[in-house]
């Protein structure tokens, strides 16, 4: 059975591995990773050659928000330690991949197989979709924008630096803002907190019908309250802007799926939940 077989309510309830299993398999292709595997942390990629994976790493140290670590393998091994995703191997089981050379995007396969050397490095980095289950089951109402490049500046840490990629979601009301304040706080590894609130070009944003890449464009209506969180894309733009020899990442919006239920990585409970 292929992806494009499954109703809306089979994907959110497919297990990690399932998911997994049918992104080795190609029979994803049409799919991003929204929407499915309820309940589970879903991590960017980043694969650099071991020369430049301190530097990575210490970027990624240095600015939590858009890259808040949940592991790194060991040189030369694809697969993620088994506490993360039992059995899963790093060059077929992400949706889609895009691999950078000099800073130029040159391919977005969906097996980097042939593209593995035994000095890569990989990082999974969280991702703030993991909470959007946690929103939706809480009532938060809210439209998704896209993701966007933001004059927030990240810290430098060898060769990387460069602006923040920040993701958007318009909340209906104020009530929903502070909800989605509320619930994505307590999850750091998936971005935690948003990092701005209120008018995007404060954040150097002239406009939300303009972003990398689209989920729901439209103007923001009279009410609604915009909402900014750190994005995974970060570590993509500092690559490029270092010009890497390479680098190799997952495409937008076509994350990995772990085996961690964000349950247990939530700081904190509220008294009335």
């Amino acid at each position: 059975m292929s992806g494009m077989d499954l109703s809306s309510e089979q994907l959110a309830a497919m297990r990690p591995s399932e998911f997994r299993s049918l992104v080795r398999k190609q029979q994803w292709k049409t799919h991003t990773a929204d929407g499915i595997c309820r309940g589970y942390l879903q991590a960017n990629l980043a694969i650099v050659p071991q020369d430049i994976a301190y530097d990575f790493l210490l970027f990624c140290l240095r600015n939590p928000g858009p890259c808040p670590v949940i592991d790194v393998t060991e040189v030369g091994n694809p697969c993620p330690d088994e506490a993360v995703a039992r059995g899963a191997d790093l060059r077929t089981d992400v949706p889609r991949y895009c691999i950078y050379r000099n800073g130029v995007l040159v391919d977005e396969p969906y097996d980097i197989s042939s593209y593995w050397r035994d000095d890569f490095v990989a990082f999974l980095l969280g991702c703030s979709l993991s909470f959007d289950w946690l929103l939706k089951e809480a009532g938060v109402q809210y439209r998704m924008t896209g993701a966007y490049v933001s004059s927030i500046r990240c810290k430098s840490a060898g060769l990387f630096s460069g602006p923040m990629v920040v993701s958007c979601r318009l909340m209906k009301s104020s009530h929903d803002a502070v909800r989605a304040v509320q619930i994505s706080s307590r999850i750091p590894a998936a971005h935690g907190a948003p990092v701005h609130i209120g008018d995007p070009a404060a954040i150097g944003i002239a406009d939300l019908c303009q972003p990398l890449e689209k989920w729901e464009v439209a103007p923001q209506k009279p009410g609604e309250v915009a909402m900014f969180w750190a994005c995974g894309i970060t570590p993509q733009l500092a690559a490029m802007e270092a010009k890497l020899p390479v680098m190799i990442s997952h495409r937008l919006a076509h994350m990995f799926v772990t085996d961690i239920p964000c349950a247990e990585l939530m700081c904190s409970r509220s008294v009335s939940e």
